[in-house]
């Protein structure tokens, strides 16, 4: 015979009450910080992210403004971006104080730079749309890319500008970092390309034990930006007919992907 539904409850809560104290509060506190998360989730725009360029299906899912899953994320996922979003501040405030302590190092608000920029008659459809401590938001009206900016940094002695970027990540992806990671490598040359930038460090912290390296100086050529840009315009063109381009040809990106029910919908 079947179960009934209040039947099936009552033994639910029996098995909840069962449980020590202690494991009961921290249960309903996961769960707390889990539904908290989601409550005040916000949908992601409908401009283009230069995180999201790894798939192209991603970027068109977002560019419609298809709604993503409405899942409950898991309290470790919380607990790491957040991790990330602290260290990020962290990073940041010793930036800002480099040039001051002696370093040749100097941290450069972007806003300035883009007003130098925009006298000389570049980066004119880049617009600065706020700031959160060193981070700056951005927005391309011709490419309509919208991101957050980790900051600018000039070495003195050389005069040479370079992007920086944060990126905090477990020992299982930190360890043996020889080089940029592919889809930070797409990602940076969006910044680049928007900011009239050719030279970017990528900074990487092992969120396990707190170690750093920047593995390479990352040269952005005009190619790479102009691979960029061509993967707007050939999203642009999926989106002009509403049909869903291809999937990516691998699941690295799908974990957290938070348009996984549609893809399913959408098939191969």
């Amino acid at each position: 015979m079947a179960m009934t539904r209040r039947k099936l409850s009552k033994l639910i809560e029996q098995a909840v009450n069962a449980q020590p104290v202690n494991k009961a509060f921290l249960t309903d506190l996961m769960s707390a910080i889990e539904m908290r998360d989601l409550k005040y989730r916000r949908k992601p725009s409908q401009y283009y992210k230069p995180s999201s360029f790894v798939c192209l299906r991603q970027m068109y899912f977002m560019r419609v403004g298809e709604e993503p899953d409405n899942f409950r994320t898991e309290y470790t996922a919380i607990g790491m971006a957040d991790t990330g979003t602290r260290r990020h501040e962290a990073i940041q405030e010793v930036l800002l104080e480099m040039d001051e302590m002696g370093y040749d190092w100097k941290y450069v608000d972007v806003e300035e730079y883009l007003k130098e920029k925009w006298a000389e008659q570049k980066c004119l459809t880049i617009k600065v749309r706020g700031k959160k401590g060193a981070e700056t938001q951005l927005f391309d009206e011709a490419l309509q890319i919208s991101f957050m900016c980790d900051g600018i940094i000039q070495r003195k002695s050389t005069g040479q500008y370079y992007l920086f970027e944060f990126k905090n990540q477990t020992s299982f992806k930190f360890n043996g970092k020889e080089k940029v990671d592919d889809e930070h490598i797409a990602q940076v040359s969006c910044y680049c390309m928007a900011l009239d930038l050719d030279q970017a460090l990528v900074v990487y912290e092992n969120r396990d034990v707190c170690t750093l390296e920047c593995p390479e100086v990352l040269t952005i050529t005009e190619e790479m930006k102009w691979a960029c840009a061509s993967k707007i315009f050939e999203c642009e063109s999926y989106v002009e007919k509403m049909i869903p381009p291809p999937p990516h040809d691998t699941n690295k990106p799908c974990r957290w992907c938070s348009y996984q029910i549609a893809c399913k919908k959408a098939g191969k």
